[in-house]
């Protein structure tokens, strides 16, 4: 039986250029033909962040590039999937008659994610190819059997990668622009999935509503037990089943905003809102609400200042009749008193 390959010596034996990177984007390795591709030693690479070697082109404030580049590498970090950029202009060094000179040419990039024993993304490794030739004006003509030349072929493959990088960077823009929306919003919102109720989304309000516990990723009863003791969740599920929103308004929820501390009485406007899949089904449930706390003790203070002062006010009635009735009696004393005065006389 065939023993099994040696990996490195695979790695290092691909054609395309390969390599990897640590979380804080320090090369970790890579292969044969990266380091053809950037005319760089290995030894020099390793250790050093990726940003540091090939900033693409720092005396541009803006330096688009990089920061695509920068950008597909914190979202594989962020999400654990893989990413793409179709069509990237980079600067990196090539060897050009026994000299080492910097040079424009164009990428096609795909970073992929590799996890730990925890599942969380400990390192990056990104595969690209020069697609520069794609550009060049001196293709060779010849025809394919569509009628078209290879320059025409390969151009239009070229026109697609842009047109789907511009698409996509349109996309992430909007996305990024929606979710500093959600983020900022003044009422607490979040998004729980399947009928666990899984947190994949919340807001910084709802964070602070909750005492900034980590949510992502856990379930409602892992993330806010005390939530699901005073019954919540079976609104939930009842959410869930239905199809139905529930609204609540003015609602007491009781908080274990601090680990060592007691439950803190909240009052809260809410609507479990759900989320339906093609099919039709409710997949999730979109909560937002606000924390109306503050109002509702002021309320609360307002009417039990009242009831105080309305207690007070029927006192001092009370008290006011009560003497008012002591002085007629005393009046009438008198007056019978200056009556014998008068038949003595």
């Amino acid at each position: 039986m065939p023993g099994r390959p040696n990996y490195e010596t695979v790695f290092q034996l691909l054609p395309n250029a390969y390599m990897v990177l640590d979380r804080d984007l320090r090369y970790v390795t890579a292969n044969a033909a990266y380091l053809r591709e950037t005319a760089s030693r290995l030894e020099d690479l390793l250790g050093h962040c990726i940003f540091d070697l090939f900033p693409n082109d720092p005396g541009d404030p803006r330096n688009a590039p990089a920061a695509l580049l920068r950008q597909s590498f914190e979202r594989v970090l962020a999400t654990g999937a893989p990413d793409t950029l179709a069509f990237i202009p980079y600067r990196v060094p090539k060897e050009v008659d026994g000299r080492i000179v910097m040079d424009e040419r164009f990428w096609s990039a795909t970073h992929v994610p590799l996890t730990g024993a925890d599942g969380e993304v400990e390192f990056i490794l990104q595969h690209t190819v020069d697609v520069t030739e794609l550009r060049a004006p001196e293709m060779s003509a010849e025809t394919s059997s569509t009628g078209l030349t290879r320059a025409q072929v390969e151009a239009g493959v070229l026109s697609r990668a842009e047109a789907a990088q511009a698409q996509k960077l349109a996309a992430e823009g909007e996305r990024r622009r929606l979710e500093a929306m959600f983020d900022q919003a003044p009422g607490f919102m979040c998004f729980l999935e399947g009928p666990d109720h899984v947190f994949t989304l919340a807001n910084r309000a709802y964070q602070r509503l909750v005492g900034d516990r980590p949510l992502q990723g856990k379930t409602l009863r892992e993330a806010l037990p005390e939530v699901v003791e005073q019954g919540f969740a079976q609104l939930l599920d009842q959410v869930l089943r239905t199809g139905e929103p529930y609204v609540g308004a003015g609602t007491r929820v009781e908080l274990r905003r601090h680990s060592d501390q007691p439950l803190e009485e909240v009052f809260v406007d809410f609507i479990y809102q759900p989320v339906f899949d093609r099919d039709g089904h409710a997949r999730g449930i979109f909560v937002q609400g606000s924390d109306v706390t503050n109002r509702l003790l002021a309320e609360r203070e307002s009417q039990e200042a009242r009831r105080v002062a309305e207690a007070f006010s029927q006192e001092l009635l009370e008290q006011s009749r009560a003497v008012e009735a002591a002085l007629s009696a005393a009046h009438e004393r008198i007056r019978e008193l200056e009556a014998r005065l008068a038949e003595v006389k």
